[in-house]
């Protein structure tokens, strides 16, 4: 009886040593690593910009995502609907609120203070499929008083949650500015 006591009670020890290094050693399905990012902006006319990212996935990401394009004080993302086919373009923009609780934690992160205006964003998912997926919209600001752009940045937000352990990740890229004259 005593031995056979100690064998379950060194089965139940063994099964839950499994299951809690399973459970620290968990990783999410799409790593930062496999996301690239790169955008620039320019503008095309005295209050709009047009911006155009490029988004490399190398894994298929089966997870929740979006992408966020964060540019202060600008929004109102508007997508050609004349583009040729190398540019792919969301069927819908908006948000969701715990990605967008995401963006905003990494923003506070940074020390950006988001409690103001600067606080609700627009995104965008892409497809789950691996490859490059090229995007271009327009910008306009958001109130009478943006006259600049500040630090525009890319976010790439990835939610996913594996045995209630969170594996959420956030990875963020800058624009590039081009600066042309308008005529």
């Amino acid at each position: 009886m005593r031995k056979r006591t100690i064998f379950w009670i060194t089965g139940i020890a063994i099964v839950v040593v499994v299951i809690l290094l399973t459970y620290n050693n968990l990783v999410p399905s799409l790593k930062e690593q496999n996301v690239s990012m790169k955008g620039t902006i320019r503008q095309v006319d005295t209050d709009k910009f047009e911006v155009d990212m490029q988004i490399t996935r190398t894994r298929e990401d089966n997870g929740i995502h979006m992408v966020y394009p964060v540019i202060f004080g600008w929004g109102n993302l508007s997508f050609n609907e004349e583009l040729n086919d190398s540019y792919f373009r969301p069927s819908s923009v908006g948000t969701s609120g715990e990605l967008e609780q995401l963006v905003q934690q990494a923003l506070q992160d940074e020390g950006i203070n988001t409690s103001n205006v600067n606080g609700h964003f627009a995104g965008f998912s892409i497809p789950d499929e691996a490859g490059t997926y090229r995007v271009r919209f327009s910008i306009s600001p958001l109130s009478e008083n943006v006259h600049s752009l500040d630090d525009p940045k890319i976010y790439y937000v990835h939610q996913e949650k594996v045995l209630g352990k969170n594996l959420n990740w956030v990875k963020k890229e800058r624009m590039v500015m081009i600066k042309e004259n308008l005529e």
